[in-house]
């Protein structure tokens, strides 16, 4: 599990992992939903930073991050570590509110 890999989750639902690989021993991860590019509810560009995958265009849904168990995630199916200051500065957003 790396920081900014993408898993396919029970139920389907795509998840985004936020959580640094320095805290990898805690048996839980850090992880955003992926949202359809086009879903209101992520419409926020900064908030909301946009990852292409092989899957399609995805909004990165912060605002509602949660922690969940490891053995949770599923399948990986993809990184968006290439647009890692996009998705940091969006957790910045979140949490500073800049």
């Amino acid at each position: 599990m790396a920081q900014f890999d993408v898993y396919r989750i029970e139920g389907g639902g795509l998840v985004l992992d936020c959580q640094s690989d320095l805290l990898r021993d805690l048996g839980s991860r850090v992880v955003a939903p992926l949202r359809p590019a086009g879903d209101p509810a992520v419409s926020r560009t900064r908030l909301n930073p946009l990852i292409e995958l092989d899957q399609g265009s995805y909004r990165v849904a912060t605002q509602f991050l949660r922690a969940v168990d490891q053995r949770h995630l599923g399948t990986r199916v993809g990184s968006a570590a290439s647009q890692e200051w996009e998705i940091k500065a969006a957790l910045d957003m979140l949490i500073s509110g800049f």
